[in-house]
């Protein structure tokens, strides 16, 4: 699906997402992205179902973030319960669009983004 992007003056936009893939600034990923204000990082070997509140929040902490959008097909199963006000749950597609207008607002904020797999 392709998201309307916004003119971002970081240069990172998620451009679409979908069919097991992210288009963030041009680039294609197919497995899991880290996006930050002026990065993005591949989480090739990370897993949903290995994932901790704490690996979060030491993601939070580590880059100076207000918060951490995660990112995942919640369709399938609602596997991860966090109740910190530093991590947002939301599905991929919702998280999709709510990290291109953050980072356009110039926030602080980054997104750990798990494809949506059928």
């Amino acid at each position: 699906m392709d998201i309307n992007s916004l003119i971002n003056k970081n240069k990172i936009s998620l451009d679409g997402y979908g069919d097991n893939k992210f288009i963030v600034s041009g680039k294609i990923y197919k497995s899991p992205i880290l996006i930050l204000p002026n990065k993005i990082t591949i989480k090739k070997n990370l897993r949903l179902n290995n994932l901790k509140k704490k690996d979060l929040e030491k993601i939070v902490k580590s880059y100076k973030l207000e918060f951490l959008v995660l990112g995942y097909n919640l369709k399938k199963r609602n596997i991860f319960k966090c109740k910190s006000s530093l991590i947002k749950v939301m599905n991929t597609g919702a998280a999709c669009r709510t990290i291109n207008i953050l980072l356009f607002e110039k926030r602080s904020v980054g997104a750990l983004l798990f494809p949506i797999k059928d």
